[in-house]
């Protein structure tokens, strides 16, 4: 049997998802740090920094967290 290619979320998961990557970009222009900056410090592409900061639920917890 395949796994579902589609995933649902809850409101409450998504919503936490985006208050996540807001406070990651607030805390990033309260440092006055660029994306590319932060994404090179942290060992990521700019490019999933910004899924991050958008609330990309597919993004993995641990490198979320290690951003923050």
């Amino acid at each position: 049997m395949t796994k579902p290619r589609t995933r649902s979320y809850s409101r409450y998961t998504l919503e936490a998802l985006r208050l996540m990557g807001m406070l990651v970009r607030a805390g990033r222009a309260e440092k006055r740090m660029t994306a590319q900056e932060l994404a090179n410090r942290a060992g990521i592409s700019r490019d999933f920094l910004h899924r991050i900061e958008k609330g990309d639920p597919r993004c993995e917890l641990g490198v979320v967290f290690e951003v923050a």
